[in-house]
């Protein structure tokens, strides 16, 4: 199918018959309804009565651009936008009126006119219009409205009206000659803009004005058959936007949302075959990091491919933190073998298996389509891990054997994941009903598992899946993209070492290909769980992630590859940088004296020290105890927790360690000659309350206490602490 044109935002602008062109400084608002980017719901009709526009506004929306489709009965095209936050404002509408009643409106209500839109009826023109008041942002020193316009009238009004600035148009025929509506603003102040014209213009010549300009549309109105339109366009503003035609009732509603994009502008037509067709003008409706992502996808795919992004972060509350189409179904290839892999380590979680059970498999393949009929037996955890790492299909196939199909989707169902569907052996599409799942049934899976849901079973669906550091695809490694943030960082090279060591990743791809003749069809998908460690001053906290990307029905394997790679690598870098920028800004001392001490024989508070770093990865701290007394003994206490005991057991010190403590093993010895202690601490065995030994964890906070003898004034046998010394690790 034809689709002429698309143009983004970088590639803006229109070629001008008629030219009004300002100069002035950048605006603050060329148009609030077509300026405003801060995302909002919205909705658009077509050919509908002023009963289903009615009801749209009782439910809170407000209509932006507005068309006349038909006159008796009366029906309309309309884009609304919901009347709240950035775009809240007072608003009417009318139809049927005539020329004398829109002036009447306009005087009456202190307004000025937005849209107006001619049409024929059996007792002559009558216009629909869009009014806000004017005042406010929306004020205009100067505001009007004209009609009846030939083609000339409108050059000759340009010319004479340089001060002002037509912000709507609409042609329309009389007696088959073509006339011109439009309504204008003084060109000053708040709404001032540099603006364009074009009239009676081609589709070759209203792209090369977008280009020629750096430009962006407001207003497109397509003349039916003739391949003629008439466009306003002001100045771009670096904000994402785009101009879709030759658009099927339902490609409008599918592209409108797959680019992350509200509709400020709809046109309804009928093409030189008789057929209904649209075009529209869009402008951004997310965040940055949603459009960034989706904008890099989209550059690789057609039209009629689709594509959807999610990063849903669970740490707090959970919340998606950019996503486009996350909620649509798709074609997920072997990404849906993570259902299957949750669901076993489940069962094995909830005692109903191990990961030892016994799993039949059946070898072989029909290109990749199981079709073995011999059986193998092997281990639950042996068939997960082929099925995750290698993504064997007879291993899926063995699994959705071993547990069958309904508990797999009941099992997922059961933690949010209702839109899975297996309607066809993994690994045997073409020529088949799809699978279906969405981004956020595999995000509420992963959010299960961080949740509890797999228990002690949570390491091992983790570990049993590809743990790279690359899940990019094509050209895009998601490696080289946590390369480049470490490299361009300010972190030490103990630092960024520490950082690494902090990341933990696991994740699925799936792709199929599908050839019939001359079509071809290309499903990629990747979806990845991600854990990186976040500094709050010296505490490092791992946040946690779920980034998922996915392409259905592109035309090519390099489309689809990089479509999706380009995806995972830019979800991914821009919460490596974000957790890169913690690391930066954190302002930590890492080695923190505190609670007060008495004197010990040598008149001298004794002090806990440390030397080395708090870096776990370089494993390089040596706990000390100095201004003690000579040649007696001491050892080395500590616990996770703070406290205060004075003179505890009748000694002579302050005791600051609270909770379980542990006295480290091998600590006992000599102050020596000089009244100092010194222990080099593992940090990967280190003693818990229970007498096992384990790793120190980043994050974690340890508090450390010298406890030695001593003898009091009189020469009294006694005991005396240093000070309490805080540590935490990295």
């Amino acid at each position: 199918m034809h689709r002429l044109q698309f143009l983004a935002r970088p590639l803006a602008a229109l070629v001008l018959l008629t030219t009004c062109l300002f100069t002035a400084a950048p605006p603050a608002s060329a148009e609030a309804q077509t300026d405003t980017v801060t995302p909002t719901a919205w909705l658009w009709r077509t050919n509908v009565p002023v009963s289903t526009l009615d009801a749209d506004i009782a439910n809170g929306y407000r209509i932006v651009d507005l068309e006349v489709e038909n006159a008796s009965p009366l029906r309309f095209s309309a884009v609304l936008v919901h009347n709240s936050g950035d775009y809240a404002k007072g608003w009417w509408w009318y139809f049927d009126q005539t020329a004398a009643d829109v002036w009447s409106r306009l005087f009456q209500l202190n307004a000025r006119l937005i849209d107006v839109e001619p049409y024929q009826t059996s007792a002559g023109i009558r216009y629909a219009i869009v009014l806000i008041p004017n005042s406010g942002t929306d004020f205009a020193a100067q505001h009007g409205w004209d009609t009846e316009n030939t083609f000339q009238d409108v050059v000759d009004w340009l010319s004479v009206n340089t001060s002002r600035r037509i912000i709507d148009i609409q042609q329309y025929e009389v007696g088959g000659s073509l006339r011109y509506a439009f309504t204008w603003v003084t060109n000053s102040g708040q709404l001032q803009s540099p603006y364009w014209i074009y009239m009676n213009a081609t589709l070759g010549q209203i792209a090369s004005g977008l280009a020629t300009n750096n430009a962006r549309l407001i207003d497109l109105e397509v003349h039916d058959s003739t391949e003629r339109y008439t466009a306003l366009m002001v100045p771009d503003d670096s904000n994402e936007w785009f101009w879709m035609r030759d658009l099927s009732f339902f490609d409008v509603d599918r592209l409108a949302n797959q680019y992350a994009s509200r509709m400020i502008d709809l046109e309804r037509y009928t093409d030189s075959s008789g057929a209904i067709r649209y075009a529209m003008v869009l402008r951004r409706n997310d965040n940055d990091l949603t459009l960034e992502a989706n904008t890099a996808m989209r550059s690789f795919l057609p039209f009629d491919a689709t594509s959807g992004l999610v990063v849903r972060e669970y740490n707090g509350a959970t919340s998606t933190m950019a996503g486009n189409f996350e909620d649509r179904t798709f074609e997920p290839a072997s990404l849906m073998k993570t259902v299957h892999h949750f669901v076993a380590a489940r069962e094995v979680e909830l005692e109903n298996r191990s990961w030892t059970s016994v799993v039949l498999e059946r070898p072989g393949l029909s290109g990749s389509c199981p079709n073995g009929s011999g059986l193998v037996a092997r281990s639950l955890r042996d068939v997960c891990r082929d099925m995750m790492e290698s993504s064997s299909n007879t291993a899926t196939e063995a699994i959705r054997e071993h547990f069958g199909t309904p508990l797999i989707l009941s099992r997922a169902a059961s933690f949010g994941a209702t839109g899975v569907a297996l309607n066809h052996t993994i690994g045997c599409l073409c020529g088949m009903q799809r699978n279906r799942i969405t981004l956020l049934d595999l995000a509420d899976l992963h959010e299960a598992v961080v949740a509890g849901a797999l228990g002690n079973e949570r390491d091992d669906f983790y570990e049993l899946m590809s743990n790279g550091t690359n899940f990019g695809l094509g050209i895009y490694s998601t490696a080289t993209a946590l390369d480049i943030e470490l490299n361009a960082s300010s972190l030490s090279a103990v630092e960024k070492a520490s950082f690494r060591a902090g990341i933990r990743l696991a994740h699925k791809g799936g792709g199929y290909t599908c050839i019939s003749g001359t079509d071809r069809e290309e499903h990629r998908s990747r979806g990845a769980y991600v854990r990186l460690p976040f500094r709050f001053g010296c505490a490092t906290v791992p946040q946690e992630y779920f980034i998922g990307a996915w392409v259905n029905d592109a035309a090519t394997e390099t489309q689809a590859n990089n479509a999706v790679g380009v995806a995972m690598y830019t979800l991914f870098r821009d919460r490596v940088r974000a957790a890169i920028d913690t690391w930066e800004s954190a302002n930590c001392d890492p080695f923190v004296s505190y609670c007060s001490a008495n004197p010990n024989s040598t008149g001298q508070i004794g002090l806990a020290s440390a030397t080395g770093t708090n870096f776990i990865l370089t494993n390089d701290l040596v706990l000390q105890g100095s201004r003690l007394p000579t040649d007696t003994f001491g050892f080395l206490l500590v616990s996770e927790n703070e406290g205060f005991t004075a003179n505890p057991g009748g000694s002579s010190g302050n005791y600051c360690l609270g909770g379980l403590v542990v006295r480290f093993p091998g600590s006992i010895m000599s102050t020596g000659a000089l009244g100092r202690l010194s222990l080099p601490i593992d940090l990967t065995a280190f003693p818990q309350p229970s007498g096992m030994n384990a790793a120190v964890e980043p994050g974690e906070t340890l508090h450390f206490q010298w406890w030695h003898r001593d003898v009091d004034s009189i020469g009294n046998a006694t005991s005396n602490f240093t000070r309490g010394l805080r540590v935490t690790f990295i």
